[in-house]
């Protein structure tokens, strides 16, 4: 059993479910730890925080008083960074492709700078954001993701290279490069080879002449640690990262090290709170599986469930009943609407509530009211909605 003691915010039986709670105290703790991770006497990571995780405006307001920076992939997400007070040279698109309109905004919008991995792309910005500044998108191992991003994006060394030329050629700024690991990438080993692999692609640049001084590391830093003890801590991977950087990377006074972290950031501080609104015995070959039936699913709120993140789940009350198996299902008419298997919880009935931990990102972002079904209503506490207790 962990040991996080749920408060009445949560419990309150007038709160309407489905239900994401945000903790905003988790948030700003947690921006701290980055920052306090990623320094040396010589460098400080700079935050430039994935509003894909989360980009309720509440979550950015508060990133952006606490000194953040914002990576955007749309021209809805510059909008919601620029009313969190953001400036542009506080803001970095990391999306490969952008459309022509998108471009020429970020360019009135003095938007810090733009990835590319493409020689189209560079010709679009190079019409549409002439003189932009621009990075490269390197492709990068990402074993050990439990959510791949390999394959859509990024290009190898040699085609990094002719991409630093053509943006030269083409009056462009080219600053440097980045990469990404996957997303809640267990593995802090790929963010040292990543940094090994942009070292010498770097100085492979320098002698054909080019200057740089960005590097961006990208996100897919995990969620769940207290849950799952197995998963690398902020601090852990710091400790490799900040010695890969120093032992790869060529020093440079001026060098801008960028973080993406959204789930990182903002994962652990939600707790989606859903009711049991059905319970039904189905009969298979493998025997009999009691199913119940929730107002959230995978459509309105728990899409990563499908994409292979498992459901961290618990009971608000009642956990003196015996244990069960359960298959956890969604509202919808969709077969496809399965949360979880083989889930271990207390008896359960009709209008009983249960919570689901770290869902603080792409719960609500992903959500769709498919079937009609509601997505999660949004609490922002001030307060802890938890208290950790350590073990």
């Amino acid at each position: 059993m962990d040991t996080f003691r749920l408060n009445s915010t949560v419990q309150n039986p007038l709160l309407v479910t489905p239900a994401l709670v945000l903790d905003f105290e988790i948030i700003s703790h947690t921006y701290d730890r980055f920052i306090d991770s990623y320094r040396t006497d010589d460098v400080q990571g700079l935050i430039y925080y994935a509003m894909k995780a989360n980009a309720h405006q509440d979550v950015c307001d508060l990133l952006g008083r606490k000194g953040a920076g914002f990576e955007i992939a749309s021209l809805p997400e510059l909008e919601k960074a620029l009313a969190a007070g953001a400036s542009g040279d506080q803001i970095i698109c990391s999306n490969p492709i952008k459309s022509p309109a998108f471009l020429r905004r970020m360019q009135t919008e003095n938007v810090y700078a733009v990835v590319v991995d493409s020689a189209d792309e560079m010709e679009k910005i190079a019409k549409f954001a002439p003189g932009m500044r621009v990075y490269v998108r390197l492709a990068v191992d990402n074993t050990g993701s439990v959510l791949p991003l390999a394959g859509k994006f990024g290009v190898d060394g040699a085609m990094a290279l002719d991409l630093f030329d053509q943006a030269r050629d083409l009056g462009l700024e080219p600053i440097g490069l980045s990469f990404h690991v996957g997303s809640q990438c267990l593995n802090p080993q790929n963010w040292v080879n990543a940094i090994h692999a942009c070292g010498d692609l770097w100085r492979d640049a320098e002698a054909r002449g080019h200057r740089f001084h960005f590097l961006d590391i990208g996100g897919g830093f995990p969620a769940g640690h207290y849950h799952t003890p197995s998963i690398p801590t902020i601090e852990q991977i710091a400790l490799v990262v900040m010695a890969a950087l120093e032992a790869y990377i060529p020093a440079r006074a001026d060098l801008m090290f960028v973080l993406e972290p959204g789930r990182g950031m903002v994962g652990e501080s939600g707790r989606l709170v859903a009711s049991v609104t059905g319970k039904a015995i189905r009969r298979t070959a493998a025997g009999d599986q009691t199913w119940l039936y929730l107002d959230v699913g995978v459509f309105n709120g728990l899409m990563e469930t499908y994409e292979g993140f498992p459901p961290v789940v618990r009971v608000l009350e009642n956990e003196d009943r015996p244990l069960m198996s359960y298959t956890l299902a969604g509202p919808s008419c969709d077969s496809c609407d399965v949360i979880g298997r083989q889930i271990q919880l207390p008896q359960l009935d009709t209008d009983d509530r249960i919570v689901f931990y770290d869902t603080g990102a792409y719960t609500n972002e992903y959500a769709a009211a498919f079937n009609g079904f509601p997505i999660p209503s949004v609490t922002v506490l001030p307060a802890l909605v938890e208290t950790f207790v350590p073990a």
